[in-house]
């Protein structure tokens, strides 16, 4: 408990400020208290330093919780056999605290390299933030395959306060991955901003890891089915892995679309479930219908999608598919759509430097009744270098 470690940890600030070694210091933190969340010591600040605890010593103790807390996320084990998709997910975590933990170490002793040693360290470092600028998979596996399920047993606050801290996640490695250009003299000149980012990185992920691994992963067992599991094993190869995943073991085949007999009739023609089917998976877009209920029912399965989609995420009600600090945009639009205030709405965002068409319309029956929103994706990077004319076939 909180109450019963508070005077041990105050006893260690205590033996800091004494002059007491640091090494010796750690192995006792260790042996009395194992891991302790840093945000807990954080609370004691105020009251310690009135008392008369400095910055630095009070610092030194943080210092000490932070290095013990990553290195229990590092070396957790996962709650599941290999093969199941929270494995996949734990060894991830391991492998990313210990990749953040490397920087940080290979970024503080740079500075103190031969030249001859930097290179090789250098070469380490590009390698590292690679490994954090490649695993937007993990992340796009649990918001997209795991958080949807979630939120069907009705457990809505923790995946949406994950997804949240993702977005600070992907803000870190995003200023880490503009300091790995090609030129080593200019991370050599960004050493001390790298030591900065990657201890915050490893900090960041040590207190979100612990919550997935330690809350949401647990209750995702109790409340997943093994069909359920299978889905996401499904989602989870769809969208694809990091070079260093372990991926989940395939238990059977999921989520096979069956094709019914019979036809679908239009006032213009009638096409079977099949042909339909394929014509949808091989339109250049990505679509996505929403129904009236703000909910996912339908999204196409184009080879080349845009954004992620998995399976899971039908019946989801469309706000929680998007992170928060857009989400009131999309609100705003489905609002107007419902309230006849607008037919559509369109976007163009660059996207790993291909520019990108987002299209909203409002789905309406004959008689106007509002059925839902249609988002249309389209890859114009292409389109926008059209000149002059084409009349000939290649």
């Amino acid at each position: 408990m909180a109450s019963e470690r508070k005077p041990i940890l105050k006893e260690i600030v205590e033996r800091i400020s004494s002059g007491e070694n640091i090494a010796d210091l750690k192995k006792l933190f260790v042996e009395k208290l194992g891991a302790v969340n840093p945000v807990e010591i954080e609370y004691y600040k105020d009251e310690w330093t009135q008392e008369g605890v400095s910055d630095k010593d009070f610092q030194t103790l943080l210092d000490i919780s932070l290095e013990v807390f990553r290195a229990s996320i590092q070396n957790q084990k996962p709650i599941v056999l290999e093969g199941h998709p929270l494995y996949t997910l734990m060894t991830e975590h391991a492998m990313l605290m210990e990749y953040a933990n490397e920087l940080h170490m290979l970024a503080s002793a740079l500075s103190t390299r031969e030249r001859e040693t930097r290179t090789e360290y250098l070469e380490r470092v590009r390698q590292l933030i690679g490994f954090f600028i490649e695993s937007e998979s993990h992340y796009l596996r649990e918001e997209n395959a795991l958080f949807p399920g979630i939120e069907k047993h009705g457990l809505t606050g923790p995946p949406a306060a994950m997804w949240s801290e993702h977005q600070d996640i992907h803000a870190l490695e995003k200023e880490l991955s503009n300091l790995n250009s090609e030129s080593d003299k200019n991370l050599i000149a960004n050493l001390e901003t790298m030591t900065s980012l990657s201890l915050e990185l490893a900090n960041s992920l040590a207190t979100h890891f612990n919550k997935e691994n330690n809350i949401l992963f647990p209750a995702s067992l109790r409340l997943f089915s093994k069909e359920e599991w299978e889905t996401v094993v499904h989602d989870f190869d769809d969208i694809g892995y990091c070079s260093y995943s372990v991926k989940p073991a395939r238990t059977g085949k999921v989520g096979e679309v069956v094709s019914e007999e019979g036809e679908v009739v239009f006032g213009s023609g009638k096409l079977s479930v099949e042909i339909l089917e394929a014509i949808f998976s091989h339109l250049p877009i990505d679509m996505t219908f929403v129904d009236a209920q703000d909910r996912v029912q339908f999204f196409s399965e184009s080879p080349e999608r845009i954004f992620v989609r998995s399976r899971a995420i039908i019946g989801r009600s469309v706000q929680l598919c998007h992170p928060k600090n857009s989400v009131h945009v999309v609100q705003q639009i489905l609002n107007d759509f419902r309230d006849g205030k607008r037919d559509s709405a369109e976007f163009w965002i660059n996207l790993g430097g291909k520019t990108i068409h987002i299209r909203y319309f409002a789905v309406r029956d004959s008689s106007a009744k509002y059925l839902g929103c249609l988002e249309v994706s389209q890859d114009i990077t292409d389109i926008l270098k059209i000149t002059g004319e084409k009349r000939l076939l290649d």
